[in-house]
């Protein structure tokens, strides 16, 4: 049986990636563990694609939907311009549970300047709970699509902005309650769902993408250790990361506290992480970033760094499936 949660790599590389339809002479990024969208070139312009279901949100599956998809189209090096959608919805639905969703797409679409160009909206017998599957669309800015698989050796690693500001804000909603017996004030609450609006690291790739780095990626599921190991296997490098240095919101690190779960392996849309050989410290400043280490030759190894040294050595199941399991 399958776990819950993105496939394991060597089923995604062995049943999905070998099965890629017919060969295209204008595709210049393939599928590939790891990387965040495709690109296809045509006579005048190279354009990149993504796409993302949100499976685990209740409440913002429409704004995470555009997010999502934005942020890969992003930290490929290109600007998103065009959206679709498939709606899903369980039998029951109301009109009001749809005009929720179609909402938070229109606003997500309009704070990007993004347009809807398309979509597809039911009701299926078989889903229990709405999923919405996002489509994004634009084209490149970069001289080149930015792959995951462009980490050196060498390389230091840039982190913005917080770890799991999704993940916090996802269980202030969805599990408010929990939060609520562990001793949170509503006040508290309403600040972490709050942090859904943060989700978004656009503007901060496209100011990357312009810079040369090496490789961006947009750590979701799996948070930043996940998207930190689909980063080095794309590259075929290790890395070695200080936990010390990452990046954690107060009221994040005590929402995971509480909860007993690992910030750095929570659902992080809106924490964007790049590589290069050297980052300039004026724009890191700028972008509110910090340096949390450095890309190392792969038989180094992948290392989390903190009272003990942490080893990763396989894809991560995100907290959030075992906090969604255990409750």
């Amino acid at each position: 049986m399958l776990p819950v949660g993105k496939l394991p790599e060597r089923v995604l590389k062995n049943i999905v990636l070998k099965r890629v339809g017919a060969f295209r002479k204008d595709v210049v990024v393939w599928p590939g563990f790891g990387e965040d969208a495709g690109a296809v070139k045509t006579l005048r312009d190279v354009y990149v694609f993504s796409m993302d279901p949100i499976t685990g949100s209740k409440s913002f599956i429409g704004w995470l939907a555009v997010h999502a998809s934005a942020n890969d189209v992003a930290v490929s090096g290109g600007r998103p311009e065009w959206f679709s959608s498939t709606i899903l919805l369980p039998k029951g639905t109301g009109p009001a549970d749809l005009k929720k969703i179609v909402a938070q797409i229109h606003r997500a679409c309009r704070k990007l300047g993004v347009a809807v160009v398309t979509g597809h909206s039911e009701v299926a017998p078989f889903v229990s709970s709405p999923i919405v599957v996002g489509h994004m669309m634009g084209r490149l800015l970069a001289s080149k699509p930015i792959k995951s698989a462009g980490a050196r050796p060498g390389d230091q690693i840039l982190m913005v902005k917080s770890v799991a500001l999704e993940g916090a804000a996802i269980i202030a909603t969805d599990f408010a309650e929990i939060l609520k017996a562990k001793g949170f004030s509503a006040r508290e609450l309403v600040r972490a769902s709050s942090f859904i609006m943060k989700t978004s690291v656009v503007d901060e790739a496209l100011t990357l993408a312009k810079t040369g780095v090496h490789s961006m990626h947009d750590p979701t599921e799996g948070g930043l250790v996940g998207g930190l190991y689909e980063m080095a296997q794309a590259a075929g490098v290790g890395f070695e990361v200080e936990r010390s240095k990452v990046l954690v919101h107060p009221l994040v690190e005590k929402i995971c506290s509480k909860l007993e779960i690992d910030p750095l392996r929570l659902i992080s849309s809106g924490t964007l992480i790049a590589t290069a050989p050297e980052f300039d410290q004026a724009l890191v400043k700028k972008l509110g970033g910090k340096i949390i280490g450095k890309i190392v030759p792969r038989r180094h190894g992948m290392k989390i760094v903190g009272a003990a040294v942490e080893q990763v050595k396989e894809p991560v199941q995100d907290e959030l499936w075992r906090l969604l399991s255990s409750s």
